[in-house]
């Protein structure tokens, strides 16, 4: 199907400097410019060898799973009385979430460095466990830094990578502390390699990690097609640090008839409530002070997308109005994990059940023949005892 190209798409990645327009950058001390400019030069040649990309498509396929189904929720979508609704069903791929494609391409990509070492930051938990799943593949250590907060309310995930070999580090805070962290580390070790969990952080970081997941775009473009015949009318995606949804849009961003809604968390919601600023390396919308001296804590029941901040592609494609952004309350984002529980049989985690509180809201107005594709990143187990303490009684 012919593409009519959008100027600044966003599908040629940054320009040199790793800006998306005035968004990204490398905002970063001296001790980190020589590691970020090794770390870029590595990964423009990897992705031009294709030895190593035969390599990572042969393990997403027979290590992660991919492609990942493209579902029908035909009882969901009847009782909505509306829209047909899809998922990509990325809760299926080892490790259960989206995070595992990145991790596997960053895995790579330091073993192809000699990277003797992997440093690792995490909110839920799942970005942590894939890495270390990835990296028990492939012979290397993991150190990974979560907040207290989150390995409280995450602690299966942390178990897990436990069991992949992986150590961890607690600081004080949530994940935006975690990174802080895991970044003073990296300074400190040079041999060692630092997986960054999502499309966010200094310059290359947010291109290495679009590039790691927009496999997911890739492959639902062939999967709707083949099921529908046609593209879909509207993408719909959790967006924290908003790597799985813009892995999901990727493939979509020439196609101007394709609708593309990104869904925060009502108190984490930086592209609907924030502005813009420098911290953690990136120029981008963020939550903080009015005098910009700090950042505002965010607050979501979902701890992987209580994050203050974006990626600054999500930023970017804000600003020149190609996707819209909008926010859901914890109380909607439970709402929608009963509902798909109760009619599809789905234990999603709450990240995307921010999307899909508005998937819902949405698709009840429209006509039967509108195509919903929302992505549901992770599975549901990390969060059945914060789910079963706050709505047990309802079910």
């Amino acid at each position: 199907m012919a593409r009519t190209k959008i100027k600044k798409s966003l599908r040629s990645g940054p320009d040199k400097s790793g800006y998306y327009g005035e968004f990204g950058g490398m905002y970063v001390g001296e001790t980190l410019i020589p590691p970020l400019k090794e770390l870029e030069k590595a990964f423009k040649d990897a992705i031009k060898d294709k030895k190593f990309i035969n390599e990572f498509n042969y393990h997403l396929k027979h290590f992660v799973g991919s492609p990942s189904p493209l579902y029908y929720a035909e009882r969901l979508s009847k009782k909505l009385g509306g829209a047909k609704i899809l998922f990509k069903q990325e809760h299926l791929n080892h490790t259960g979430s989206h995070k595992v494609r990145n991790a596997l391409f960053q895995i790579m990509l330091a073993k192809r460095m000699g990277k003797k070492k992997i440093l690792v930051e995490s909110g839920a938990g799942a970005h942590f466990s894939a890495t270390a799943a990835c990296a028990a593949k492939f012979g290397i250590p993991v150190e990974g830094v979560m907040g207290s907060i989150d390995i409280k309310r995450v602690s299966q995930n942390v178990i897990k990578a436990k069991h992949y070999g992986a150590k961890l580090t607690s600081t004080p805070g949530s994940l935006k502390d975690a990174i802080t962290k895991v970044l003073k580390l990296w300074t400190s070790e040079p041999d060692s390699y630092y997986c960054c969990g999502s499309v966010v952080a200094a310059y290359p970081f947010p291109r290495i990690v679009q590039y790691a997941q927009s496999f997911i775009g890739k492959e639902l473009r062939e999967q709707i097609l083949k099921k529908e015949g046609r593209l879909p009318d509207l993408l719909i995606g959790v967006a924290g640090g908003g790597s799985n949804f813009l892995g999901l849009i990727h493939e979509f961003l020439d196609e101007p008839k394709v609708k593309m809604l990104g869904v925060e968390a009502k108190n984490s919601a930086a592209l609907t409530n924030g502005t813009i600023g420098v911290m953690q390396g990136m120029k981008s919308f963020m939550l903080q002070k009015k005098d910009g001296s700090g950042v505002l804590d965010a607050q979501s029941i979902a701890a992987g997308i209580q994050f203050y901040s974006i990626g600054p592609q999500h930023s970017y494609l804000k600003s020149i109005g190609r996707v819209q952004y909008t926010s859901s309350s914890d109380k909607e984002t439970l709402n929608a994990y009963k509902l798909l529980a109760k009619y599809e049989g789905i234990c999603a985690a709450l990240e995307p059940c921010a999307a899909l509180a508005k998937t819902f809201s949405i698709a009840r107005k429209k006509p039967k023949n509108y195509l919903i594709v929302t992505s549901l990143c992770g599975r549901g187990d990390v969060n059945l005892d914060t789910i079963e303490e706050k709505i047990g009684h309802e079910f």
